[in-house]
């Protein structure tokens, strides 16, 4: 038995279970009250007592019920098709009325996983977190329309497939590239481009996106005498950090004034497992030196 929903948030945050119950029971006794003749009154108190015990045993299997339905949801989690396109704004001027801070921070990778390179399917089994080939993004026009663009410069495109699971659970997804001069990043060469995804489901498909940019600094750099003992800081850190809801289908734009990035999500349904087949056993044939004769006709 399934309460509406709105009447079961309701009764688990406050008192509105008792409120409903003494109604109720207030309606029963009415209908008691009017009742003149004895045996319609024992009628209608048998029917009181089945009434009561039949909502409280309701009320009793409700949470169980729900438990049940939370741990079903949570062992099967669905699995969507994401994509992402990152960009940055080239136009002359772009961000330059901002104030950008020295140090913004960086995304936190330590409890994240990264993009894989193979095969998306093992086994006839999706593989998780494995980026797909160019053949299966929906975004590459897109990329070619911003390389031709004087206004922007793509600069990471990802498609992948995953399990969505409550935002308590989700996995966060880590991706970089390489520093501008082409050498192994590190705190004073930082990647050119770094971010973390993360994917989560609770009523809504929501995406969490903390990206940063890296721009080397111009030779003519304001805060050369700001504290710095008569050296430019070597870059500029951009840094985007943004929560989006999401809807299937639907292709959403995070703006910021130095950063850009397209997003779309698309629900993915894993094949089904091949059939195993059970080979049928070929019967052995022993050859024999004699033939038996068959018996004569008609004996």
């Amino acid at each position: 038995m399934r309460f509406h929903a709105g009447a079961w948030e309701r009764d688990r945050s406050g008192g509105g279970n008792r409120q409903w119950v003494s109604h109720l029971r207030n309606l029963m006794d009415i209908m008691v009250g009017l009742s003149t003749n004895n045996s319609l009154g024992f009628l209608m108190r048998s029917m009181r007592v089945s009434h009561n015990a039949l909502l409280l045993c309701s009320l009793l299997l409700q949470p169980l019920l729900l438990q049940a339905e939370d741990a079903t949801e949570e062992s099967t989690p669905p699995w969507y098709q994401f994509e992402v396109l990152v960009f940055e704004r080239i136009a002359p001027g772009a961000g330059s009325t901002e104030g950008w801070p020295d140090d913004p921070g960086r995304p936190d990778p330590s409890n994240a996983t990264g993009f894989s390179k193979g095969d998306p399917l093992k086994g006839g089994k999706p593989v998780a977190f494995r980026a797909l080939p160019a053949e299966e993004r929906s975004l590459s026009g897109a990329w070619g329309q911003m390389r031709r663009s004087r206004n922007y410069r793509p600069l990471y495109h990802v498609a992948w497939r995953q399990p969505v699971d409550h935002p308590d659970k989700a996995k966060q997804i880590y991706f970089s590239l390489l520093p501008a001069d082409g050498d192994r990043a590190s705190d004073f060469n930082p990647p050119k481009l770094e971010g973390v995804l993360k994917l989560s489901i609770k009523r809504y498909l929501h995406l969490d996106a903390d990206i940063v940019l890296h721009r080397p600094a111009a030779a003519t750099d304001p805060r050369v005498d700001e504290g710095n003992y008569g050296f430019a800081p070597r870059f500029r850190h951009y840094r985007m950090q943004h929560s989006r809801r999401m809807r299937s289908g639907k292709l959403h734009y995070i703006d910021h004034p130095v950063i850009g990035l397209l997003a779309v999500a698309e629900r993915y349904v894993p094949p089904e497992p091949e059939p195993v087949v059970t080979p049928v056993p070929v019967p052995t044939i022993v050859p024999t030196d004699k033939l038996t004769p068959a018996p004569p006709q008609g004996q």
